[in-house]
């Protein structure tokens, strides 16, 4: 089975197509707030560079959050049409199972972290197992402070920290977890679609019949003002 892959809730879009055997090709650039104007460019550049066509593709995988929501419904938007057009199956992926992904054979605990709003961060906890990365606890919107403190109440094994928002609170997570923290990776810091192609191929059987069914994944509800 041949996906394309979109990732596009943070401000790098990422976009890849790949099989069960591997990625065939895979672009990212900072968009920083343009996702709209990037992404359609990047998927046509990336599919004339693999001399493929949408109909060449049998379904998609879009990256669904937590994250920036302007960003995260323009991948969906993009996903859905797709399936609709094509006929073929959409599946959403957890933003924060991508980042976590990235550390499959990682020892200890795993901690992807994204800046949130409110001064907050989205995060979850994962462990590294031979059959991939499993995830140990709920998708969390936490002040940074209140993570630390549940992390040194319960930690006994290393953890690293992958994610923009664990670059931008290393100083923290490194004064008040010592040497139990490390941090992942330049390179990995931002989600990248060809994971979320990997793990859209093993939640392929699980695709709704109906590609609008596929949802953001909202840890809070988004803010929005009345007038």
């Amino acid at each position: 089975m041949r996906l394309l892959g979109i990732e596009t809730s943070t401000p790098v879009v990422s976009v890849a197509v790949g099989d069960e055997r591997k990625i065939l090709g895979e672009v990212s650039l900072s968009a920083e707030q343009a996702h709209m104007e990037r992404l359609l460019p990047l998927i046509d550049f990336l599919l004339n560079c693999l001399g493929l066509e949408l109909k060449d593709l049998d379904g998609f995988a879009v990256a669904v959050g937590p994250g920036s929501f302007t960003s995260l419904r323009i991948g969906l938007a993009t996903g859905k049409a797709f399936a609709h057009a094509s006929g073929k199956p959409l599946v959403g992926v957890p933003t924060l199972d991508v980042l976590a992904a990235a550390l499959q054979g990682c020892e200890g605990i795993i901690c992807p972290v994204l800046r949130a709003r409110r001064q907050e961060v989205y995060t979850a906890f994962y462990v590294s197992t031979p059959s991939g990365v499993k995830r140990l606890s709920s998708y969390l919107a936490l002040d940074p402070e209140e993570m630390v403190a549940r992390l040194e109440a319960n930690l006994e094994a290393g953890i690293t920290f992958i994610g923009e928002g664990a670059s931008h609170y290393w100083d923290l997570f490194r004064e008040k977890l010592g040497e139990k923290a490390h941090l992942a990776d330049p390179a990995l810091m931002w989600p990248r679609a060809g994971l979320v192609v990997s793990l859209g191929l093993q939640l392929l059987p699980l695709a709704p019949d109906d590609p609008g069914k596929v949802e953001a994944l909202y840890v809070r509800p988004p803010a929005i003002r009345k007038n």
